[in-house]
């Protein structure tokens, strides 16, 4: 089980690091010497790694040490400019900008409650909102044109950090009038001889290729096959009565006049998982306080429930 360092202990190692003498950095910290040797123990403990070489002569950091020398002072940079954002929106002045890329149906249902209880935490960030595809938001994070991106996977730049948010199943998208919308649920071999509508791979290539990988295990064969740039695309061509489609479930919880959404019951039907990404070299202060507003919201999220509530 993972523990988070603490802050307490961390501010212990990093005067050490600095007086490199366990005597002045005791003192410095107005503690004896046994606890703060204690403290850094029960550290390199919890990191598995030592991070210290001392002798009766000297102390002095090992590469571990030094390496986290480095990332806990920036952690305490960020600590600071959390409290100094704290204060300025206490006082209701502008704490700073944020750019957010995201994909069209996290901006649906999961994004609104990102926003609304950052917002609450902290007032008077001002928001810059983007939606794009997946592949578009990793090129726009890596030239600084964003600071976060809630995307669909895979992140393999190495110069990104990504975390996973939450997973959801596809479901089925169809006119009001068509006979799979008179059932409760659909299986794959539902889909055979379907006229299909699909998201273009160069918009989507993760999701398109868990669908279609999915349907041909199945066997399925679509009668024709639509594509559209964007979710809007596809639902026109739902609603217009062109296509059925398979769409993340968290897309049931946009009314779309026309469209129904139905249950997949195959127990391998594929799911999407949903990631937030950022760029390893932080330079905004308010990222990572919103990435893990956005892990924490993502955790409670339910999109079997809140997606279908009203769905007939």
């Amino acid at each position: 089980m993972y523990t988070p360092l603490e802050l307490r202990v961390l501010t212990s190692f990093l005067v050490l690091a600095d007086e490199l003498n366990f005597t002045r950095a005791a003192r410095r910290l107005n503690m004896t010497q046994p606890p703060l040797s204690l403290q850094i123990k029960q550290l390199e403990a919890q990191i598995g790694a030592q991070l210290f070489e001392r002798n009766k002569r000297s102390v002095r950091l090992t590469p571990a040490g030094q390496v986290l020398r480095a990332e806990a002072e920036k952690l305490f940079d960020i600590e600071h400019r959390a409290r100094q954002m704290v204060t300025q929106a206490d006082r209701g002045e502008n704490v700073g900008h944020l750019g957010i890329g995201l994909t069209a149906i996290s901006a649906i249902e999961l994004v609104p409650d990102i926003l609304r209880q950052f917002s609450a935490h902290v007032p008077g960030v001002l928001y810059s909102l983007r939606e794009t595809s997946s592949e578009a938001m990793i090129q726009s994070l890596l030239g600084n044109e964003l600071d976060v991106a809630i995307l669909r996977p895979p992140v393999t730049d190495s110069r990104l950090q990504a975390r996973r948010l939450m997973s959801e199943p596809y479901v089925l998208a169809a006119p009001g009038n068509h006979p799979l919308a008179g059932k409760s649920s659909v299986n794959a071999r539902d889909l055979d001889g379907q006229s299909l509508a699909t998201l273009e791979r160069r918009h989507g290539q993760y999701a398109h290729d868990l669908m279609m990988t999915w349907l041909a295990e199945h066997n399925v064969v679509p009668s024709c096959m639509h594509d559209g740039a964007r979710h809007h695309a596809m639902m026109a061509m739902v609603a217009a009565g062109v296509a059925v489609s398979l769409v993340p479930a968290s897309a049931a919880a946009q009314p779309v006049k026309g469209v129904v959404y139905r249950r997949i019951a195959n127990r391998d039907v594929p799911t999407l998982e949903l990631w937030i990404a950022f760029h390893k070299e932080i330079g905004n202060p308010l990222t990572l306080p919103f990435v893990e507003q956005a892990v924490e919201i993502a955790a409670g999220y339910t999109v079997d429930q809140r997606c279908f509530s009203g769905q007939t």
